[in-house]
């Protein structure tokens, strides 16, 4: 990697392409222009597969005993958020924040008429979005 490259605060080592350095006149400072990639958003990732349930962020689709099911977008970003991580208790903030994208108390009135909504889509599968009392809700496998 560049010299001028590791003298860049606050990029990370192994990060970051060098573009060029401008020497700021009349002085002995540069100013080095640095293109730095971020990645947004998460990898696409393998469908999750629960007996008859298919979640696949890639092609952004349920499939319940093997027929799609229609989902608004916040009700696929829900079902994806919550069987990525089978037996973990989501709170109502930490879904709103996930999934709803907020950063302030939102209405958690919100999540609870999602998941209702969602377990009616899900049809046989629907008990396995679980309530978890004055917690939240939880995917589970059963």
């Amino acid at each position: 990697m560049d010299a001028a490259l590791k003298a860049v605060e606050g990029l990370p080592a192994d990060q970051g392409q060098l573009l060029g350095v401008v020497p700021l006149e009349g002085t002995d400072t540069a100013l080095v222009i640095v293109a730095h990639t971020v990645r947004l958003g998460r990898e696409p990732q393998d469908p999750v597969v629960h007996e008859g349930l298919t979640v696949d962020a890639v092609s952004r689709s349920a499939l319940v005993d093997g027929r799609k099911i229609p989902l608004t977008y916040q009700e696929f970003e829900l079902l994806a958020h919550l069987t990525a991580s089978p037996g973990r208790v989501h709170s109502r903030g930490q879904l709103l924040r996930a999934v709803w994208g907020y950063t302030e108390a939102g209405s958690v009135r919100t999540v609870d008429v999602h998941v209702h909504r969602l377990r009616n889509k899900l049809g046989p599968y629907r008990d396995r979005i679980v309530t978890v009392r004055r917690l939240g809700y939880m995917y589970t496998r059963r």
